[in-house]
């Protein structure tokens, strides 16, 4: 056998793809040498023929030398089957076991071997080997449970997953009855964007309360974040909430100090908050029209620091009632919570003594992991600071649980929904807890495609395939329940993540990359679980090109998806509204597009010319492509009686962007027939400048533009409160 065959099976075995459907349609097939450099990440090393022979036997063994897998995950609605792993020399043994459930009810079980149907056989390691299919009873609970069974030297444990065969659906929402289905609207945000008179700079939990109460009265249902996953507070300046420290936590940015415990009653942050310098640069940091990261961090942190310690020589000392809620939250988060706040603490320590120290990499080798002798020495010498950075998380998750009660108490029925980004940063704070589960060597991004034709590198290091099974999933597990709590539904940023990702290695370029799959049935039977038990509608970000094995599974699992109405041209018009899907999260455009206002302009394509992206050429060709996008849509907004008056699709001169054109687009999104849409703020308020620009960093300021106006200034405007008034009317008939 040749090297290339051997590189081609390692690469099979490891769920590296040999080919794919590119964004114009046409198969790609990925070249042995393209594969290479992420056989190499996941860790193998094939520099020779007998290495590369060595590893595809060790992939050989970590599937098959196992009695049982360490997790499995079952549904149901199938055969609740797990496979179970022996030599051909013990077909006749039986095994003995037990089923341990999540209540702690256990029962002693025996199987026979020669009883349960061969799956497969395989010679590994000149010894002949059996796959079995064990059935499980199929009135096991949901939950998560542990099976174990032992033979003389043969044992082993599993953990069983139990599923359910869909997600939770409120039955207000299920297209397919008639009777009760309802068709509700909301606003998406990037909570950071906010204004207010009275946030510190960037918008806060009090802010998202008001815009609940506000949008509640006028008849929506749910309000959309971005990410609020926990950045960095030592680092400010981090501030893509989609390259996180860590997924399972909220960024402390994001607490309205005001509210929290004994602001306002204490001398000494009162002392602070006066200052004539403080209220200067609280004055400033409201007015820039971009979030100034570090000015709001040197607001905030100095008074949060001032209350944490009046907290801990008071409540803590006394055992107060206000102690007590919060040591209730420690225990409940137990060791992740830990882990989390450690690496805030040692960020901070390390970073005091180098400026340029960006995370754990950059640390001494006896801290770059969670479990050193020297971590725990640090967590006893500042156990205080670590409090206090677990004083923040529950801080920010207080708020937050407090936002989705005022969400539902001002009528909404679904409130709040999360966006769970799709990695995290390679030196935060999740990486460092489990280093072995990540692929440092490579970076999760995107192929080639219209709006990258370069690809996209996202710099965030990929799971690990193989060990995020062998840990039994327990890193996705936490971040799921983390991210489904004080929210009514959870939105997957690049959901395609739960079956392939796009991995670029390490030092080439995006369009060097090539897919690496995992285990979409068993990460979609978690999110299943927990949408159940929480009673969280989950949407699946399904935009770009989304594989047979995604539309096939995520629907019939009652995962809703994603749809853009700037997407849905179909030759010479765009989708008539009883075209869209019924099942789904419905906008004109978000945080990766252009406002609606900017792309009739076309100031994206004037923009993407001005960083780089495009050519003279390549942005002409664009906007006439964009011409012809318009004159679709116009002609969709005729026929649906949504035109605005004195606009000719076949006379240029009358094609002006105005607000009446942005209420009728946004009708038309209304007449959809998703079950769900949301609008922006921004294309209220005709906005042109993105939030973020994708493919860029440092060439545009992402993530800190605001929104134009106050929150109050917005709903005090009659137009405005008419056209929400509209839009209950249209989602109502």
């Amino acid at each position: 056998m040749s090297n290339q065959d051997l590189i081609n099976q390692l690469a099979s075995l490891n769920g590296i793809a040999a080919d794919y459907i590119d964004a114009a349609g046409q198969l790609v097939h990925i070249a042995e040498s393209t594969k290479i450099p992420i056989i190499e990440a996941l860790g193998f090393d094939i520099g020779t023929e007998k290495k590369l022979e060595r590893a595809i036997e060790q992939s050989l063994l970590r599937d098959w030398s196992h009695l049982l897998p360490p997790v499995c995950v079952v549904h149901q609605g199938k055969p609740f089957e797990i496979p179970v792993c022996i030599p051909e020399t013990r077909l006749n043994n039986t095994f003995r076991g037990e089923l341990v459930l999540e209540s702690k009810k256990s029962a002693g079980i025996s199987v026979k071997v020669s009883e349960l149907s061969v799956l497969e056989r395989r010679v590994i390691k000149k010894k002949n080997m059996l796959r079995l299919s064990l059935e499980m009873p199929e009135d096991l609970p949901l939950g998560y449970h542990k099976l174990s069974l032992r033979n003389r030297n043969l044992e082993a444990d599993c953990y069983l997953i139990v599923t359910p065969s869909t997600c939770h659906e409120p039955d207000y929402l299920k297209p397919d009855d008639k009777a009760r289905a309802e068709k509700i609207w909301g606003c998406s945000i990037q909570l950071y964007t906010l204004r207010s008179e009275t946030n510190w700079g960037i918008g806060d939990f009090s802010d998202l309360k008001y815009l609940a109460k506000q949008l509640g009265e006028q008849g929506a249902d749910v309000i959309g974040l971005n990410p609020i996953h926990s950045l960095y507070p030592s680092n400010p300046q981090h501030c893509s909430p989609y390259s996180p420290s860590s997924k399972n936590f909220i960024n402390p940015l994001y607490i309205d100090v005001t509210r929290v415990p004994d602001y306002g009653s204490l001398d000494a942050v009162n002392a602070l908050v006066n200052d004539s310098t403080f209220q200067q640069h609280l004055k400033d940091a409201r007015e820039t029209g971009l979030v100034d990261y570090e000015a709001v961090a040197a607001l905030k942190f100095p008074v949060l620091e001032a209350l944490y310690s009046y907290f801990e020589n008071h409540h803590a000392k006394e055992k107060t009632p206000v102690y007590k809620e919060f040591d209730k939250y420690r225990r409940k988060r137990g060791i992740a919570l830990d882990a989390a706040a450690t690496y805030d603490a040692l960020y901070e320590f390390f970073r005091e003594d180098d400026i340029n120290s960006w995370g754990w990499p950059c640390w001494p080798d006896d801290y770059q992991q969670f479990d050193t002798a020297k971590v725990k020495s640090f967590q006893r010498k500042y156990k205080g600071r670590i409090r206090y950075f677990m004083y923040l998380q529950w801080l920010a998750e207080s708020q937050l649980a407090e936002v989705q009660q005022a969400a539902l108490d001002a009528g909404m029925r679904l409130g709040i929904y999360r966006d769970l980004a799709v990695g995290v940063d390679r030196g935060g704070a999740d990486v460092w807890c489990q280093p072995d589960g990540y692929c440092l060597n490579a970076c999760v991004g995107a192929p080639p495609d219209p709006v990258a034709p370069q690809g996209q590198n996202w710099g965030l290091p990929p799971l690990h395939p193989a060990e995020l099974k062998h840990l039994k999933y327990a890193a996705f597990i936490e971040t799921v329940q983390s991210n489904m709590s004080s929210c009514g539904a959870l939105r997957i940023d690049h959901v395609m993540g739960l079956f392939r990702l796009w991995w670029c290695p390490a030092g080439a370029t995006a369009d060097q990359g090539v897919y690496v799959t995992y285990p979409l049935d068993d990460l979609l039977g978690i999110l299943k679980l927990e949408s159940l038990r929480r009673e969280c509608l989950v949407f699946g970000e399904d935009l770009g090109t989304v594989p047979d094995e995604i539309e096939q599974r995520l629907p019939p699992a009652l995962c809703y998806s994603n749809e853009v109405v700037l997407f849905s041209r179909d030759e010479d018009h765009f989708f008539h509204p009883d075209d869209f899907k019924a099942r789904a999260l419905t906008c004109v455009s978000n945080h990766d597009i252009p406002t609606l206002k900017a792309w009739w302009n076309c100031d994206d394509l004037d923009l993407r010319q001005q960083l780089g992206i495009y050519d003279a050429q390549k942005t002409q060709q664009e906007k006439n492509a964009r011409h012809e996008d318009k004159i679709a849509l116009l002609k969709t907004l005729q026929q649906i009686g949504e035109c605005p008056w004195g606009m000719d699709p076949d006379d240029i001169s009358t094609m002006g962007y105005s607000r009446d054109l942005m209420e009728k687009i946004h009708y038309y999104l209304a007449k959809t027939a998703s079950t769900i849409i949301t609008v922006q703020l921004e294309d209220i308020q005709q906005l042109t400048e993105p939030v973020n620009v994708p493919g860029t960093s440092d060439e545009y300021p992402n993530w800190r533009r605001k929104q134009q106006l106050t929150l109050s200034a917005i709903f005090s405007d009659d137009a405005n409160r008419a056209f929400f008034r509209n839009l209950t009317l249209t989602r109502q008939a």
